[in-house]
Protein backbone atom coordinates (compact mmCIF):
# COMPACT_ATOMS: atom_id res chain seq x y z
CA UNK A 1 0.00 0.00 0.00
CA UNK A 2 1.05 3.65 -0.62
CA UNK A 3 2.64 5.65 2.31
CA UNK A 4 0.13 8.47 1.15
CA UNK A 5 -2.96 6.39 1.44
CA UNK A 6 -2.20 4.81 5.06
CA UNK A 7 -1.64 8.30 6.36
CA UNK A 8 -4.90 9.30 4.95
CA UNK A 9 -6.38 6.16 6.29
CA UNK A 10 -5.10 7.26 9.85
CA UNK A 11 -6.25 10.83 9.24
CA UNK A 12 -9.53 9.16 8.66
CA UNK A 13 -9.78 7.66 11.80
CA UNK A 14 -8.56 10.31 14.20
CA UNK A 15 -11.28 13.20 12.02
CA UNK A 16 -13.66 10.61 13.38
CA UNK A 17 -12.92 10.16 16.74
CA UNK A 18 -12.50 13.91 17.04
CA UNK A 19 -16.11 14.01 15.06
CA UNK A 20 -17.15 11.69 18.06
CA UNK A 21 -15.96 14.30 20.67
CA UNK A 22 -17.33 17.28 19.10
CA UNK A 23 -20.51 15.52 18.61
CA UNK A 24 -20.75 15.16 22.20
CA UNK A 25 -20.17 18.99 23.45
CA UNK A 26 -22.30 20.42 20.88
CA UNK A 27 -25.34 18.23 22.00
CA UNK A 28 -23.88 19.22 25.24
CA UNK A 29 -24.69 22.67 25.01
CA UNK A 30 -27.75 21.80 23.10
CA UNK A 31 -29.07 20.55 26.63
CA UNK A 32 -28.21 23.56 27.93
CA UNK A 33 -30.19 25.72 25.79
CA UNK A 34 -32.95 23.79 25.96
CA UNK A 35 -33.05 24.13 29.84
CA UNK A 36 -32.64 27.72 30.11
CA UNK A 37 -35.51 28.17 27.41
CA UNK A 38 -38.01 25.78 29.43
CA UNK A 39 -36.56 28.00 32.42
CA UNK A 40 -37.26 30.80 30.81
CA UNK A 41 -40.87 29.43 29.21
CA UNK A 42 -41.99 29.26 32.84
CA UNK A 43 -41.21 32.88 34.16
CA UNK A 44 -42.42 34.62 30.46
CA UNK A 45 -45.55 32.48 29.93
CA UNK A 46 -46.71 30.95 32.85
CA UNK A 47 -47.37 28.11 30.84
CA UNK A 48 -44.35 24.79 30.49
CA UNK A 49 -43.98 22.54 27.61
CA UNK A 50 -41.35 20.07 28.99
CA UNK A 51 -39.68 18.38 26.44
CA UNK A 52 -39.38 15.07 26.43
CA UNK A 53 -35.62 15.04 25.32
CA UNK A 54 -34.99 16.94 28.92
CA UNK A 55 -36.90 14.44 30.91
CA UNK A 56 -34.69 11.88 29.48
CA UNK A 57 -31.74 13.76 30.35
CA UNK A 58 -30.67 13.01 26.84
CA UNK A 59 -28.68 15.42 25.83
CA UNK A 60 -26.37 15.37 29.26
CA UNK A 61 -25.59 11.47 29.32
CA UNK A 62 -25.76 10.93 25.63
CA UNK A 63 -22.83 13.88 25.14
CA UNK A 64 -21.16 11.61 27.84
CA UNK A 65 -20.89 9.06 26.01
CA UNK A 66 -20.05 10.71 22.63
CA UNK A 67 -17.37 12.04 24.80
CA UNK A 68 -16.15 8.60 25.78
CA UNK A 69 -16.27 6.67 22.73
CA UNK A 70 -13.86 9.66 20.96
CA UNK A 71 -11.76 8.81 24.05
CA UNK A 72 -11.68 5.40 23.62
CA UNK A 73 -10.92 5.79 19.45
CA UNK A 74 -8.34 8.43 20.34
CA UNK A 75 -6.57 6.12 22.59
CA UNK A 76 -6.83 3.03 20.91
CA UNK A 77 -5.03 4.85 17.94
CA UNK A 78 -1.50 5.70 20.51
CA UNK A 79 -1.97 2.45 21.89
CA UNK A 80 -2.92 -0.70 20.64
CA UNK A 81 -3.58 -3.26 22.69
CA UNK A 82 -6.48 -6.15 22.34
CA UNK A 83 -8.69 -4.78 25.20
CA UNK A 84 -8.75 -1.40 24.08
CA UNK A 85 -9.61 -2.72 20.57
CA UNK A 86 -12.84 -4.25 21.99
CA UNK A 87 -13.78 -1.33 24.66
CA UNK A 88 -13.64 0.79 21.67
CA UNK A 89 -15.94 -1.54 19.75
CA UNK A 90 -18.34 -1.56 22.04
CA UNK A 91 -18.69 1.97 23.13
CA UNK A 92 -18.73 2.58 18.82
CA UNK A 93 -21.91 0.14 18.53
CA UNK A 94 -23.67 1.57 21.96
CA UNK A 95 -22.86 5.49 20.37
CA UNK A 96 -24.26 4.10 17.06
CA UNK A 97 -27.47 2.88 19.28
CA UNK A 98 -27.68 6.18 21.11
CA UNK A 99 -27.88 7.96 18.45
CA UNK A 100 -30.74 6.31 16.92
CA UNK A 101 -32.62 6.50 20.20
CA UNK A 102 -32.37 9.95 20.13
CA UNK A 103 -33.53 10.48 16.89
CA UNK A 104 -36.93 8.59 17.80
CA UNK A 105 -37.03 10.85 21.05
CA UNK A 106 -36.51 13.89 18.57
CA UNK A 107 -39.02 12.58 15.94
CA UNK A 108 -41.69 11.37 19.04
CA UNK A 109 -41.44 14.83 20.37
CA UNK A 110 -41.82 16.57 17.26
CA UNK A 111 -45.00 14.73 16.58
CA UNK A 112 -46.53 15.24 20.33
CA UNK A 113 -45.79 18.99 20.16
CA UNK A 114 -47.58 19.59 16.84
CA UNK A 115 -50.31 17.68 18.25
CA UNK A 116 -50.55 18.81 21.69
CA UNK A 117 -50.28 22.86 20.65
CA UNK A 118 -51.79 25.23 17.97
CA UNK A 119 -49.85 27.95 17.63
CA UNK A 120 -46.12 28.11 18.97
CA UNK A 121 -45.56 30.30 22.35
CA UNK A 122 -42.28 31.80 21.44
CA UNK A 123 -42.98 33.60 17.87
CA UNK A 124 -46.02 35.21 19.13
CA UNK A 125 -44.07 36.91 21.85
CA UNK A 126 -41.02 38.22 19.85
CA UNK A 127 -43.70 39.41 17.45
CA UNK A 128 -45.47 41.09 20.02
CA UNK A 129 -42.29 42.74 21.30
CA UNK A 130 -40.72 43.35 17.67
CA UNK A 131 -44.18 45.32 17.09
CA UNK A 132 -43.40 47.08 20.12
CA UNK A 133 -39.96 47.93 19.27
CA UNK A 134 -40.67 49.71 16.25
CA UNK A 135 -43.48 51.48 17.13
CA UNK A 136 -41.31 54.10 18.61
Amino acid sequence: MPRNRLWTREETRMLGAIQQVMTGIILHCLGLLWMYLLLTQTTAFGATYIPLALLTAYPFWSSLLFIFTGAFTVSLEKIRSPILVSYTLVANIVSACISVIGLLLLSVEFIIYSKSSKNSLWPHVLANSFRNICSY
